[in-house]
């Protein structure tokens, strides 16, 4: 009987980026082509710090997921970039927690077909990618704990 072959961390790394890399592509062309609607729905946002700079946002989150998705594409930078693509995916998780705390029913500024989701629905989406962005770390983990109770150390 053939040992089962482990999967290399570099693919899963690899893979990882690109599900990330065509995530922060399509949602910041979707806050692009419907940059409008994007200005709208965060001056809807019921915190004023959010209101006053609804413009800035609007136009910092499709940069940052831009410069992010870069990362990603750039072997030296591309655990870097699965860092922060998992902490801008937290402030998110974080944005759509208050909002579904605080009972507003209001509308999605993802823009595409995420804007039809509900927020329960992002949510869990939302938390899916921030598993693909930390997947890599942790299976580096696995297979690091796996080899030290085989007693082989890398």
């Amino acid at each position: 009987m053939r040992k089962a072959e482990t999967v290399s961390v570099d693919t899963v790394v690899s893979l990882s980026a690109l599900l990330l890399v065509i995530l922060f592509g399509y949602a910041l062309s979707s806050k692009l082509t419907e940059h409008t609607k994007f200005v709208e729905a965060m001056n809807l946002v019921p915190l004023p710090i959010i209101q006053r700079y609804a413009t800035i946002i609007a136009w910092a989150v499709p940069l940052v997921e831009a410069f992010i998705a870069i990362m990603l594409c750039l072997e030296k930078w591309r655990k870097t970039g699965l860092i922060l693509s998992f902490l801008l995916l937290l402030v998110f998780e974080i944005y759509i927690a208050a909002l579904l705390l605080s009972g507003l029913e209001l509308p999605c500024a993802c823009g595409g077909f995420i804007s039809k989701l509900g927020w329960k629905a992002h949510l869990m989406f939302n938390a899916f990618f921030m598993l693909i962005s930390v997947m890599p770390f942790l299976y580096q983990h696995f297979l690091t704990k796996k080899n030290i109770h085989r007693g082989v150390y890398k």
